[in-house]
């Protein structure tokens, strides 16, 4: 029980710290900003933003170490101290939808507990955990061979790093939960301030319909922070379509969370054109009107703040690559550890994902999303909830309400923009928020707007809907519900019996190599228990290392660069991902003269091999 408390009063302690940054941003930089019932969401915001910055120049500086990240802490808590001395708060905050945070995080409790479980998904183990791991004990970043995603925006897992130093990997899986529970807290601002408050609580559940956001509750993967600053930048734009010209303060905060996005993952830039979007007409409008400077003035405010977030991240990749968007544009900037081959697999493996790429395929694509969504990749690989197939079409026909105007118009290009990359289910939950915002103001506006239904009867249809809308989102997320009942009893009582039964039989074995032992890992990339240096994969469908090794040559070539690369031992998962392994390093590790049995697993699922 000591574990779970400890684990929640960290949590809140990092809330605490984003929030003591954010105050002095908004104190310093947007306090004459009229932003209403968005302010509280602003300071949130800059908080965030503002910890991702500061862990990149300690990670860029080699100072990623618990002592510096307390500073860091501490620096909050002073600027914070020091802004409400010389500029007082702002008595307009009230109480910042503290009740429904509190009712939120009641009901999403549950998935709070599975958080805290343990046990580590695949890509946070490939590397959204293993990479913060990884950075934290060389105290910054570092080139890890093999890993393209090493040199990828990576903001969120600066983040888990933090977590990590100040507890251990649970607390940042709390962590992503802590995004989940802000995107819906942001939902009911926006709804407050650009609609009504009822509207607010109505979305909330409609968000958390869905299973594959449910299921990203639990893990430590990146969409739900992008969901976070993705739904304040629909809402800064709402906010800023609805102001005359003079006020900009929306627009620079629309332009910092654009920036965010393009800071937390590859596909982050795309989010990041999709707010863009908005800002368009209002750019070609005043152009059109004589007016260039307003309309460059525009484009500033938005633009730079996203250019000046997203340049550190593609310097990174520049200096240890060559390439600043490595692997992509290879064929334009190179990079090592990869060829044109891979680069058209990996096009290839992502063309793949959907249900084709035909005129027909995407005509049919929305309601294929909304109703044929499954766990294979040729079914998006996840699932939302069929509530959409009518919500959408509702929220469409309220669409001159301007918050549902901004949201749909935001959600629908990033829709685009997903459709002709990767159709991954999990990477539509950051338009969840907005369509369900959108969604529920349609609703409410159409329940008000009856004109046969008195008072009473409207609040009591918005009472029922609210259940109803509730009990269809507890339906939807009963297996995990039911999966952290049963959690929750070991979790307060048998924490070390979850921990160890986290780790694999093979991660406990490579616990006993010696400390210069390097692997290369075959059939498998979940490196975050093995407590020693190793070579994986990043991807299987375009597998670096069947690349690498197949242009080595013979059994003596393959030799010769496992040993220029340190490779001391192999670690084998009999699992077949269909990766056309080079014959010559089979024959090595059928060789009893080259290679020597250390382990295998009592299932038969890993063997691990010394090399000679």
């Amino acid at each position: 029980m000591s574990d779970l408390l400890a684990h929640l009063f960290a949590l809140g302690s990092l809330a605490a710290a984003f929030g003591l940054s954010g105050y002095a941003l908004e104190r310093v930089l947007f306090r004459r900003a009229r932003l209403g019932d968005l302010r509280p969401l602003a300071r949130a915001a800059l908080g965030v933003l503002a910890w991702m910055l500061g862990l990149f120049g300690l990670a860029a500086a080699g100072l990623l170490a618990p002592g510096w990240i307390l500073g860091l802490a501490l620096a909050s808590v002073l600027a914070a101290a020091i802004a409400r001395r010389c500029w007082g708060g702002d008595p307009g905050d009230g109480d910042a939808g503290a009740v429904f945070a509190g009712a939120a995080l009641v009901f999403t409790s549950p998935f709070l507990v599975l958080a805290l479980r343990p046990e580590v998904s695949w890509d946070a183990s490939a590397y959204h955990l293993t990479l913060a791991k990884r950075y934290l004990a060389a105290g910054g970043f570092e080139t890890v061979d093999f890993n393209v995603y090493a040199h990828w925006p990576l903001a969120t897992e600066l983040l888990y790093a933090g977590a990590m130093a100040i507890q251990d990997y649970t607390l940042a899986k709390a962590l992503h939960y802590g995004f989940g529970l802000a995107t819906l807290w942001a939902a009911y601002l926006g709804a407050r301030a650009l609609h009504r408050a009822e509207s607010g609580w109505l979305a909330a559940p409609l968000i958390l319909a869905n299973p594959v956001l449910l299921f990203e509750l639990g893990i430590a993967y990146v969409d739900l922070a992008y969901a976070f600053f993705f739904l304040c930048g629909v809402l800064f734009l709402a906010k800023w379509r609805s102001a005359d010209d003079l006020e900009r303060a929306p627009l620079w905060l629309a332009g910092l969370c654009g920036g965010a996005l393009a800071g937390l993952k590859v596909t982050g830039i795309l989010g990041a054109a999709a707010l863009g979007v908005l800002v368009l007409p209002r750019i070609v409008a005043r152009l059109r009107a004589g007016s260039p400077r307003t309309a460059w003035s525009h484009a500033l405010a938005f633009g730079l703040p996203v250019v000046l977030l997203w340049l550190p991240w593609l310097s990174k990749a520049a200096l240890a690559t060559g390439n600043p968007v490595y692997p992509l544009l290879y064929d334009t900037f190179g990079g090592p550890d990869w060829s044109a081959a891979l680069g058209e697999q990996f096009a290839q493996w992502q063309r793949s994902i959907g249900m084709g790429r035909t005129l027909v395929d995407y005509a049919l694509l929305p309601v294929r999303v909304i109703l044929s969504g499954g766990p294979a990749y040729d079914h998006f690989a996840g699932e939302i909830g069929p509530h959409w197939i009518a919500l959408v079409p509702l929220a469409i026909a309220f669409h001159r309400l301007p918050l549902a105007r901004s949201a749909l118009a935001a959600a629908g290009v990033y829709f685009v923009l997903w459709s002709v990359g990767s159709q991954q289910m999990r990477f539509l939950i950051p338009l969840l928020p907005p369509l369900a915002l959108a969604s529920a103001a349609a609703v409410t506006e159409w329940i008000t707007g009856s004109a046969r239904l008195g008072t009473r009867r409207r609040r009591a249809l918005q009472l029922a809907l609210l259940v109803a809308a509730t009990g269809f989102a507890l339906h939807i997320g009963r297996r995990p519900l039911a999966r952290a009942a049963e959690t929750l009893p070991m979790l307060v009582r048998q924490p070390d019996r979850l921990r160890a039964a986290a780790r694999t039989s093979a991660d406990r074995f490579v616990d006993t190599l010696p400390d210069d032992a390097r692997l290369l890992l075959l059939n498998t990339n979940q490196g975050f228990f093995l407590e020693r240096d190793y070579l994986a994969d990043s991807f299987f469908e375009a597998s670096q290392i069947a690349d690498w090794l197949g242009r080595a040559g013979d059994v003596d070539g393959v030799s010769t660069a496992l040993r220029e690369r340190g490779v001391t031992h192999v670690l084998v998962e009999h699992r077949d991902w269909g990766i056309a392994w080079p014959a010559s390093l089979e024959a090595l590790l059928a060789d009893p003269e080259r290679r020597t049995p250390r382990f295998r697993s009592p299932d038969g699922r890993f063997e691990l091999f010394e090399l000679r």
